[in-house]
């Protein structure tokens, strides 16, 4: 499902489904289209889960012949105040880095926020223990051969309203823009549309996500409200190329491929 003008070139895939048995999805992926699934190290592929399968899990890519985009897990918390458990946070970020790369991933998306309680830790603090994580989480994945994909969030230090503070702090780190998060937090689709364009050289990789309320619902494109058109047509503007993907909370697979037909027409759209 790659988009055939050069204006806007985009590898599109699904997150695979806690759910979903990896092979399955990666053979109907292959088989629908998509370029490549995006898998979150958590609950049953959680690291220490799959690891000594990571070899089959790269052979059945290979076959295949789809990419894989890796999701540490956002529990894991790199923002915690506590010193042991921060070190611990970094560590397994890391090892789930490893296993990316073992996966054969070009691109790690994780979450530069922290779950601190608020009337505890003031918001200073809290950002700093976020940087003391990040200034060894993104050199570490540089060093696997990773592109470190930060990704706006909701509830943290760096929504799209400040993530180019963010980027500033780390030039070597790229940008997971994710929609929905981008609209909870307060930007709409025309200035999701800027930010794109202004940032398209650090934004790497997308998360494509509808809701129809005030819940990051995780729908696929085009059962919510968000106009996506206005953002994509934000990042054909400047000539955008990466991958995206749609962020999905359904294993539903006829669902999902409707939200892949929805993106390809918005890509011939705005093409």
């Amino acid at each position: 499902m790659t988009a055939a003008d050069p204006a806007l070139d985009v590898d599109l895939g699904f997150t695979v489904g806690l759910g979903m048995p990896f092979e399955e999805a990666v053979v109907w992926a292959a088989d629908e289209g998509f370029d490549h699934v995006e898998l979150l190290l958590d609950g049953p592929y959680a690291r220490e889960r799959i690891e000594d399968r990571a070899d089959a899990m790269r052979e059945t890519l290979s076959v295949a012949g789809r990419e894989i985009v890796v999701h540490l897990p956002f529990a894991v918390d790199p923002g915690v105040p506590f010193t042991p458990v921060r070190e611990g946070a970094v560590a397994e970020l890391t090892a789930g880095m490893d296993l990316a790369a073992d996966l054969g991933a070009e691109r790690v998306v994780f979450h530069p926020s922290s779950d601190a309680w608020g009337l505890g830790w003031e918001p200073d603090e809290t950002r700093a223990f976020v940087h003391e994580s990040l200034d060894e989480l993104v050199p570490a994945a540089r060093e696997r051969g990773l592109e470190p994909c930060l990704e706006n969030v909701v509830s943290s230090y760096y929504d799209a309203t400040t993530f180019p503070e963010l980027l500033e702090r780390y030039p070597d780190a790229a940008m997971t823009f994710d929609t929905s998060h981008a609209l909870l937090a307060g930007l709409d689709e025309a200035g999701q549309a800027a930010f794109c364009r202004e940032h398209a050289g650090r934004i790497a990789h997308l998360h494509l996500v509808d809701t129809r309320g005030d819940d990051d619902e995780h729908l696929p494109v085009g059962m919510g409200r968000i106009d996506f058109g206005t953002i994509l047509a934000g990042l054909a503007d400047v000539g955008w190329s990466g991958t995206a993907t749609l962020e999905v909370g359904t294993e539903d697979y006829d669902t999902i491929a409707l939200g892949g037909r929805h993106v390809e027409v918005l890509l011939a759209e705005v093409g």
